[in-house]
């Protein structure tokens, strides 16, 4: 047998039986090969003590640099698909504070390259100085194939993991709180202040992290005998990146109106809504129409980010995700499978929330 060395894509296709074109793809991470062959070729491959030839290339280059790839290498971080706004949430800096100081313990420095269109590679990509990425995408619409866009075919092909939100049909592990838990925790506080009669208010329809709560909503408030209805805007049309990262306040508006043109009998007594940002606008918006939170209306957010609550009266129960520790275990998951390359499952770990009750939820 070859040394490891001189192992090439040909031996491990002739191990597994397979065409060479499918061995790239399944290193490619392409959708359209079968499981049971994609398994195949990669225990093949981890037998052969194969390692790719952009790989070795990789940590060559590096290693006349005086770096070793990949144990001391850097990470990558990229954003792509929405605005710069969305760098700039309180609940996406707080992951990316949880991802800092977890690669400081580890002795590694942080690349980041934020790409809204996603029309360019970054640089610590293409050289290969980066032993793994971190992603984090837009929580709408479908994940470009990589025979179409240089981005996605260029971090599909390094180890990576998703943070807050995994395109339907992307690849990957993946690190995010527990969207079904979030549901139950407002519905069964609703339920315990006296409210019977909810809403799940949604100014974003078809938003991943929003679909999966509003799910876990709807399912708890049915167990719970709750009467529960949906105030929602209507989905846009054309999806095309970059996406914005804040909703527009006159989508918030209208479904406030649609709310308050409810029979009061037949009326929701309160919203769960499926972000602080939003909850923000729609405390505005009630308050232009001399509406007074948990008075005329009660609520439960989600994410609770508390630079964006601190000056909200009355202080809005919402759901903690602990982006924190979100962005600390996408860090050790990246780890992990950087040092196990060949591994065919993907993980998905999701951190527990937990429900911080202010003012905003009257008890009736």
């Amino acid at each position: 047998m070859p040394s490891p060395a001189k192992i090439t894509i040909v031996d491990v296709a002739r191990a597994a039986g397979v065409a060479v074109g499918t061995v790239s793809r399944v290193f490619n991470n392409a959708a359209d090969v079968n499981a049971a062959i994609r398994l195949r070729v990669l225990e093949k491959a981890r037998e052969l003590n194969y390692t790719r030839l952009r790989q070795r290339r990789a940590r060559a280059a590096a290693s006349d640099n005086g770096v070793t790839l990949p144990p001391g290498a850097a990470i990558g971080a990229v954003f792509f698909g929405m605005e710069d706004t969305l760098v700039q949430l309180p609940v996406v800096s707080a992951g990316l504070q949880g991802i800092e100081s977890t690669l400081s313990a580890h002795g590694r420095s942080l690349m980041i390259a934020n790409i809204p269109v996603g029309d360019r590679v970054p640089p610590f990509l293409r050289d290969g100085s980066v032993a793994g990425v971190l992603l984090k995408g837009p929580n709408q619409g479908l994940l470009p194939s990589p025979s179409e866009n240089d981005l996605v075919r260029a971090i599909l092909a390094v180890p990576h993991v998703w943070l807050m939100g995994r395109p339907a049909n992307a690849t990957g592990d993946h690190c995010n709180f527990d969207t079904s838990t979030a549901g139950r925790l407002a519905v069964e506080h609703l339920h315990a202040k006296g409210h019977r009669r909810v809403a799940f208010f949604n100014p974003k329809p078809g938003q991943i992290q929003f679909e999966r709560v509003k799910a876990s909503f709807i399912a708890n408030a049915s167990r719970l005998d709750m009467t529960w209805s949906l105030l929602e805007a209507e989905p846009a049309p054309t999806l095309a990146w970059p996406l914005p990262a804040i909703t527009n306040q006159d989508k918030v508006d209208s479904l406030v109106d649609r709310w308050a043109a409810t029979p009061r009998a037949s009326r929701p007594t309160a919203f769960f809504v499926p972000s602080d940002r939003t909850a923000v606008q729609l405390y505005s918006s009630l308050a232009h129409r001399g509406l007074t939170v948990g008075k005329d209306v009660s609520m439960v957010s989600c994410n609770n980010e508390r630079s964006l609550l601190s000056n909200l009266h009355p202080g809005l129960t919402s759901i903690d995700i602990h982006a924190d520790f979100i962005g600390r275990r996408a860090v050790d998951q990246l780890l992990w499978r950087i040092a196990h390359p060949m591994e065919p499952n993907t993980v998905q770990l999701l951190a527990e929330p937990t429900l911080v009750e202010r003012a905003s939820v009257a008890t009736l």
